[in-house]
């Protein structure tokens, strides 16, 4: 069993908890919530059940710091392509590239596609609060290329739900190592996505 850095002797807590969110991310990505059990993430990450438990109360407890570790990583995304500055669809691809360089260092560690309705009532709401921010954001940038002439859409919302459904799909086939780098990748998208966006 190969345990994951984090957990050499020398390891922090919180640095052993998010190797493991980050391993069950992408188990859950791959196989789906319910049939990726505790034991394949723990001896993914190399360590036992009982270890794994002690840094988590149990598997959805595990699911909503996966959502939280995806949607931190989607508005630190967003506040660095804001900081980038330029038109509206300059900071918007700016967003998605920093996205798809994420989705190839991390084997699509750091979105998750799963089911919600395991989490409890508060954990939901904490999750579709954030999401709301991080929506407010990316909004925020195709309204101001609206305005500033760059992007031609209609509705800021609901460009934002395309572009970001599309790129939700992408930890279900995507794969580091394959035909293109996630900078080919993100380019061929941004030219299947924001190209019908552009205004002409």
């Amino acid at each position: 069993m190969n345990r994951h850095p984090a957990f050499d002797r020398d390891g922090q807590y919180r640095n052993r908890r998010s190797a493991i969110v980050e391993t069950a991310v992408h188990l859950f990505n791959r196989s789906g919530f319910h049939a990726t059990s505790v034991e394949e993430i723990a001896t993914a990450v190399g360590i036992s059940k009982a270890t794994l438990y002690y840094y988590f109360r149990d598997k959805p407890e595990l699911l909503y710091q996966c959502y939280l570790y995806a949607l931190d990583s989607g508005r630190d995304a967003a506040e660095q392509a804001a900081s980038a500055g330029g038109t509206g669809l300059q900071r918007l691809e700016a967003y998605i590239r920093v996205q798809f360089s994420t989705l190839a260092a991390n084997d699509g560690a750091t979105w998750i596609l799963s089911d919600l309705s395991v989490l409890s009532e508060a954990q939901r709401a904490e999750v579709k609060q954030r999401s709301r921010a991080v929506d407010h954001m990316l909004q925020g940038f195709i309204r101001d290329g609206m305005a500033d002439g760059s992007i031609a859409a209609r509705d800021p919302k609901i460009a934002e739900f395309f572009l970001i459904g599309a790129m939700n799909w992408l930890p279900r086939w995507y794969r580091p190592g394959g035909r293109y780098s996630s900078a080919e990748l993100a380019e061929i998208f941004l030219g299947l996505t924001l190209d019908g966006l552009r205004a002409r």
